[in-house]
């Protein structure tokens, strides 16, 4: 997915619902266009992260239907628009089904299988196309 929106908040800022999380220190906040409707499970809710820019972002408050924020306030020069990685490899870092697994009390085959139809698949071929 991609950074859909960016968000500097002071000390003492709760995130998302049910003040799960509250902001330690001034902090730069990515909200994601993911959410439990494509199958980023809520127990992801201040326990998963995602890559962002080849670093681990935490995700803090709760994961909504729509929407998951990350904390990517130590994470340099990040902007609007920038790739996230939930699930895969981006730079030396890697997140796996069974690391998110573990994250959301369950197992793998239930992260894969619970990404939901609204996520959009690409399918590569090792064969050359007729």
């Amino acid at each position: 997915t991609r950074i859909f929106q960016l968000k500097r908040v002071p000390k003492g800022t709760s995130i998302s619902y049910g003040r799960t999380f509250v902001t330690q220190r001034e902090s730069l906040i990515a909200t994601l266009p993911v959410g439990y409707a494509d199958g980023y499970h809520r127990l992801l809710s201040n326990r998963g992260a995602a890559l962002v820019r080849g670093m681990r972002a935490p995700v803090v408050g709760r994961v909504c239907m729509d929407l998951t924020m990350l904390d990517v306030t130590d994470i340099r020069g990040v902007k609007q628009g920038d790739e996230v990685v939930l699930l895969g490899k981006q730079g030396r870092e890697s997140i796996s089904a069974d690391e998110m697994a573990l994250w959301a009390e369950t197992i793998s085959y239930e992260v894969l299988t619970s990404i939901s139809a609204r996520v959009p698949r690409i399918h590569y071929s090792s064969k050359a196309s007729t």
